[in-house]
């Protein structure tokens, strides 16, 4: 009986371990951005560069086939956000296709921007499949310390 014993802290343990390891897993689900779980659903969902140069914040999201008038730009809460729709292609009825993977209809991408910026002054171009977006970078007055003074209050007030 004492090797049975033996097994029981070591199964306990090992199921103590499995449990962390499943709520870890759903975290890291729950907080997954909703462009990464519509990837995973096979959703269409265009690529995105974000960098910081000369005084600016630059986006690149990559919209291949799209016209400017099937996109729309968004600054909402401290977030760039890029929607629109590509259009499904007229397939030939005659055609026997082999492969079809260009994705395509809605898609809805928001890029937060943790950098003090200037939505208002934001700027949008499309050229060659890309969509540029520029917003200036301001000064982060969150840094910024504020003394308030402190007044005596009279007794009885």
């Amino acid at each position: 009986m004492p090797a049975a014993r033996n097994r029981a802290p070591a199964a306990l343990s090992e199921l103590v371990l499995l449990q962390r390891e499943v709520n870890q897993l759903i975290e890291r689900l729950t907080r997954a951005e909703p462009a990464e779980s519509a990837a995973a659903a096979g959703e269409w969902v265009p690529s995105v560069d974000v960098y910081d140069a000369g005084g600016q914040v630059h986006l690149v999201v990559e919209v291949p086939g799209l016209p400017p008038e099937s996109l729309e730009v968004v600054c909402r809460n401290s977030s760039v956000v890029v929607s629109g729709e590509r259009r499904a292609p007229r397939r030939d009825p005659g055609a026997g296709y082999l492969c079809l993977e260009r994705l395509h209809g809605r898609f809805h991408r928001a890029i937060p921007i943790d950098v003090a910026v200037s939505f208002s002054d934001a700027r949008a171009r499309l050229a060659d499949g890309l969509l540029h977006i520029s917003l200036p970078k301001r000064q982060d007055r969150r840094g910024r310390s504020i003394e308030i003074p402190v007044e005596r209050q009279e007794p009885g007030y």
